[in-house]
């Protein structure tokens, strides 16, 4: 018998997302500068409206709507036009193409390694625990834009059936694929670099120059730590910009 895999309510939230986004960039709704109501929404994209109401939910914590009892969803138009944020999660190639450059990949390094003592702190493990480590640099038109150094513990790995060329894609994809889980959140702390003569000749940078560093540890969704990131970022290519909210 034919097997149909079921979609989630959770994948048909990611593409009424992907949709709605690209309709709020594109000016769909610039005429009235207002999403139309919920059960319109539902039925012109042919989904629930729980399904709505989690996709606007969604879009108002990242700050592209305003939701107002007895006013309706008012699109942040001045949000959507921003191109590089740093509050939102977003992959490099993606964060390249929204900066407006080509993105491809300089290179892609994996290797197993053992955990110092930075490591063992910041991932929870054992100092002397086996390592994945992926260096990778973007590039933004051919011109090298980020640096980055991902770390995963070995011993989250439960589908060992991998190689080394399948820590190439992205490497959320990976922690999917064969950890069997996801990164929930993470917690970045941002510092200004000045380079050493290995990471000059990387981003091709005279050495000293400053740079952008983030920090980021990625939890799963038990608040375990998953995956350390150091993220070295070339001078001239982004303009980052934080959306800061009243709490």
């Amino acid at each position: 018998m034919l097997e149909i895999p079921k979609i989630s309510n959770e994948q048909l939230s990611c593409k009424a997302h992907k949709v709605l986004l690209s309709m709020l960039r594109e000016g769909a709704f610039d005429q009235t500068g207002k999403l139309p109501p919920e059960e319109i929404l539902a039925q012109k994209l042919g989904i629930s409206r729980t399904v709505v109401r989690d996709v606007l939910a969604a879009l108002e914590s990242e700050g592209f709507i305003t939701r107002r009892r007895g006013i309706g969803t008012i699109i942040n138009k001045h949000v959507l036009n921003v191109r590089s944020r740093l509050d939102l999660e977003k992959e490099f190639m993606e964060e390249v193409t929204d900066s407006g450059y080509i993105p491809s990949i300089g290179f892609v390094i994996p290797k197993f390694s053992r955990a110092n003592e930075e490591a063992s702190r910041r991932l929870m493990i054992p100092q002397g625990n086996e390592l994945i480590v992926v260096e990778r640099l973007i590039l933004a038109s051919g011109k090298p834009a980020i640096y980055c150094i991902d770390h995963i513990p070995l011993n989250l790995i439960v589908d060992t059936g991998y190689t080394l060329r399948d820590l190439e894609p992205p490497i959320f994809d990976f922690l999917e694929r064969y950890c069997h889980c996801s990164v929930e959140m993470d917690l970045t702390q941002i510092a200004p670099f000045l380079t050493d003569q290995h990471l000059a000749s990387i981003l091709d940078i005279s050495e000293g120059s400053p740079i952008l560093y983030l920090d980021e540890l990625g939890y799963d969704i038990n608040q375990k730590p998953v995956l350390w990131s150091k993220e070295f970022y070339a001078p001239g290519v982004f303009e980052f910009t934080v959306l800061r909210r009243k709490v």
